[in-house]
């Protein structure tokens, strides 16, 4: 299973990995990239990094069953820290329609070091928010992203956000819906106590309660992640998660 052991810190945010395993160099989002979803309405530009992404991380193995069943096996580390008052977050993306079908593709998360917060949206056709959940996540919990949601992930804690994630490996996300609006529905910044606060998105004609919920209380797509790790589940049986695609 690829697992914390087998990989380190080699600089801040930066990954090494053990041996045996395939990871390519890392895509990375930089303060630049963010701007048209923060909180603050101006924010000075900069290649300040936010999170980086591993894409197709595997045990050199275990590629062919990745390949043949088209999923990819991915790992984000989010750094730690704020801007203007906001915890660093991913600028977030929808999926597209399967092909043939009404339903978007889902996404498959795994906390593998620090804490997280997912938030889920679902959009109308105008574009504004219909619902959005909070979920808390922490080491081992696993969180899935139903069809028809979009998703910012969004690391409130003081070390690095170390996730990882299953999904088909060939459609391109969607980052218009998050754009267009400055952001989901809800933004999450430093609050009077240990704890932020949410804060609602003005740019949303309508106004929706936000739902928070425990990761631990989330029901699960298959019975295969029990007791294992997302990637050992999947390499033990890629039909378990044919939902994916």
């Amino acid at each position: 299973m690829l697992a914390g052991k087998d990989f380190s810190f080699k600089s801040d945010g930066l990954l090494e990995f053990g041996p045996g395993i395939i990871a390519p160099e890392p895509d990375v989002r930089r303060l630049e990239d963010a701007l048209p979803v923060l909180y603050a309405p101006s924010v000075t530009p900069s290649d300040r990094p936010l999170y980086y992404m591993y894409r197709g991380v595997c045990f050199a193995q275990d590629k062919e069953i990745f390949d043949k069943n088209d999923i990819r096996y991915d790992i984000t580390v989010i750094l730690p820290g704020t801007i203007e008052g906001e915890y660093i977050k991913t600028v977030g993306h929808f999926h597209p329609l399967k092909p043939h079908s009404s339903e978007t593709y889902p996404e498959y998360y795994e906390v593998l070091e620090g804490e997280a917060l997912y938030l889920l949206q679902k959009n109308n056709r105008s574009g504004d928010v219909e619902e959005i959940i909070a979920v808390e996540a922490k080491k081992g919990d696993k969180v899935y992203i139903p069809p028809g949601y979009g998703h910012v992930t969004i690391n409130p804690g003081n070390t690095s956000l170390v996730m990882a994630n299953l999904v088909e490996s060939n459609f391109s996300s969607l980052y218009g819906p998050f754009r267009d609006k400055r952001g989901a529905a809800y933004y999450y910044i430093q609050g009077q106590g240990a704890k932020g606060e949410f804060v609602k998105n003005s740019h949303y004609q309508n106004s929706v309660a936000l739902k928070l919920m425990a990761a631990p209380n989330l029901l699960q797509p298959t019975a295969a992640v029990k007791n294992k790790s997302l990637y050992e589940a999947f390499v033990a049986d890629p039909e378990a998660f044919r939902f994916l695609k």
